[in-house]
């Protein structure tokens, strides 16, 4: 084996993109704080309250947006300033209701009448032990009616609350993930902030796991009755929090342009599938490889101490009615990958973005050692670098006539991550966040009204390895709405041009135009 599982863990779990939870993390606390300072334009009368949320440290900045219901709100709030701008803000009447407490709990965490965290050193989960009525709390309630809507796609009939020994046994499991992957494993649970517990059935047996999606982000649930064995509470606690940390990557860059694109209906299942779900489940059950294959691996400490290994590679049971229930196939996580990557690189390969086949290419690169011959075709021509990371949404037209100069859009709304090389920037006539790569910022940056001739001296000087970034990255950031022409041939006045430049001060990274 080319690379070992060892090497293969610590390639998706530290990618600085993909797979590190701390970057991960940072672009997401970046991607609050612009939705907040938006929230609070546009919701005048609960500005104050969003400027004091959006001004804590960074950790307790997501002890309050990762708490379920209220980032269930705040993507709600978001979603509404592009299409029903007049709507309330949810996310300022949750936080309104949202208990003080000292003891730096999140919101809903502080209302649990048993606090208990399964992996306090591993990230800030907590798990669903309320007793209390619901109707005890406007919090409580808005949780529990999240989870019914989960409940019901997912057919559990009924929340557990756990018991001394089912706790136990959570940690225990989360324990053994993090030892046997301790980059990938123990970086996924990064991205849970709830543990709940529930009962059910499926069409397909009975509820062992799943994770909560929109409607109740940054969850996941467990069956008591899965945790009797650590490796398989391990199993299901990584492939829940995959889809969990897919869920954050895509909420910090575009990597699908037509998401809800119908694919059809897998082997293994009797309903259609779209190309997000395609996607996330490509993500989960290409490291699931990795997981059974590190198992089948483990070394005698760990077995000792865990007990042996489940069976080699299987995820499970397949619907009935299936194709793949006629012929027993697609049981295993390398069968689902294979198929899977076919579908999104080949099939559907005009609906990935530049970084959307990055992320798949890349994942599947490093388990190539565990997957011989999987479908990797070479990355398609994509753009310039200095196009935006994220696919740009017209807002009109572009102007066919040539400008004198660009300037960028007003109100100015950025927040840059230097050490990613990436700038957070919101359009201001749709609302809609926008992640610039380095070459992208710089132009964004140098759109201070300096006209077009010294624009392209400007840009050449700085990045002289990609001539026709410029064009690309203006017609880029224009149709996104962050940039807009400026006409006639005169020079701006320089008391505009010095406006527009102490407006976006903070957006030039440091050295961008040497």
């Amino acid at each position: 084996m080319q690379r070992t599982c060892a090497e293969i863990d610590r390639i998706l779990g530290t990618d600085p993109r993909f797979g590190s939870a701390d970057a991960i993390a940072a672009r997401n606390t970046a991607r609050f704080r612009v939705g907040l300072r938006l929230l609070a334009r546009h919701h005048g009368s609960h500005a104050a309250e969003f400027r004091r949320i959006e001004r804590l440290p960074d950790d307790a900045l997501r002890r309050v947006l990762y708490d379920p219901v209220l980032r269930n709100a705040f993507e709600r709030d978001l979603n509404l300033l592009t299409v029903r701008p007049e709507d309330p803000s949810t996310l300022a009447l949750m936080l309104r209701q949202s208990p003080a407490n000292d003891a730096g709990f999140g919101p809903c965490e502080a209302l649990m009448d048993v606090h208990h965290q399964p992996w306090a050193d591993l990230g800030p989960a907590w798990t669903w032990t309320s007793t209390l009525p619901e109707e005890a709390h406007p919090l409580l309630t808005a949780l529990g009616r999240r989870r019914d809507d989960v409940f019901a796609e997912m057919g559990a009939d009924r929340r557990v609350v756990p018991d001394a020994e089912t706790l136990a046994a959570l940690t225990r499991g989360a324990r053994l993930l993090a030892e046997l992957l301790p980059h990938s494993g123990a970086g996924a649970l990064r991205h849970v902030a709830l543990v709940g517990f529930a009962e059910g059935e499926e069409e397909d047996g009975s509820v062992h796991s799943f994770a909560c999606g929109d409607r109740l982000p940054s969850a996941l649930f467990l069956s008591p009755e899965a945790l009797r064995d650590p490796w398989k509470v391990a199993e299901l606690l990584f492939h829940e929090a995959l889809h969990l940390k897919m869920f954050d990557i895509m909420r910090t860059g575009a990597l699908v342009s037509d998401i809800g694109r119908m694919t059809g209906t897998p082997p293994w299942r009797v309903v259609d599938w779209n190309l997000r779900r395609v996607y996330s489940s490509l993500h989960v059950y290409g490291h699931m490889v990795l997981f059974f294959a590190a198992a089948a691996a483990a070394p005698a400490d760990l077995r000792r101490r865990y007990g042996e290994p489940l069976a080699p590679d299987s995820v499970g049971m397949v619907t009935p009615g299936s194709a793949a229930s006629a012929d027993g196939t697609y049981t295993t996580s390398e069968e689902r990958t294979r198929y899977l990557a076919h579908r999104a690189l080949e099939t559907h390969a005009d609906a990935l973005t530049p970084d959307g086949r990055a992320l798949v290419t890349w994942m599947l690169d490093a388990l190539e050692p565990l997957l011989p011959g999987v479908v990797a075709p070479e990355p398609s021509p994509s753009r310039s670098s200095a196009a935006p990371s994220a696919p740009a949404r017209a807002v009109e037209p572009a102007e066919s006539a040539p400008a004198a100069g660009y300037r960028q859009c007003r109100p100015v709304t950025v927040l840059p991550l230097a050490e990613q090389g990436m700038l957070l920037a919101a359009a201001p006539a749709t609302h809609r966040m926008h992640w610039l790569n380095s070459r992208a910022w710089l132009v964004y940056a140098l759109c201070d009204g300096r006209d077009a001739a010294r624009l392209e001296q400007d840009y050449h000087r700085a990045a002289p390895d990609d001539p026709d970034g410029l064009a690309v990255a203006l017609a880029a950031l224009q149709q996104a709405g962050l940039i807009a022409p400026v006409r006639g041939s005169a020079a701006r006045k320089r008391s505009a041009k010095q406006e527009e430049k102490e407006a976006v001060k903070e957006a030039v990274p440091e050295g961008a135009l040497r």
